[in-house]
């Protein structure tokens, strides 16, 4: 049985085929676009199956109390209340 990331590799294929035939450039970059769709479907699905195959990653640990924490919640909250004036 194949997986599905194989599919979305086909799939991927198969629209690099049509851009190269079309003859339009709207079509040859709809195609284009579709191709790199399948191929993000493919890396995601192909991730799905590695960890299929060895086990769930161990989940990470939860953060400790009194941890830096880069970009505080407030201080964010500061820059999107009051926008620096456009130049």
């Amino acid at each position: 049985m194949r997986s599905k990331s194989d599919h979305a590799w086909r799939m991927a294929a198969q629209c690099a085929r049509l851009a190269q035939e079309a003859d339009l450039k709207d079509e040859r970059e709809f195609y284009v676009r579709m191709r790199d769709s399948w191929i993000t479907v493919a890396n995601r699905y192909a991730f799905l199956d590695f960890v299929d195959e060895h086990g769930t990653p161990t989940p990470l640990s939860p953060p400790r109390a009194g941890r830096y924490v880069p970009y505080p919640v407030s201080r964010t909250l500061e820059r999107r209340r009051s926008p620096a004036p456009r130049r």
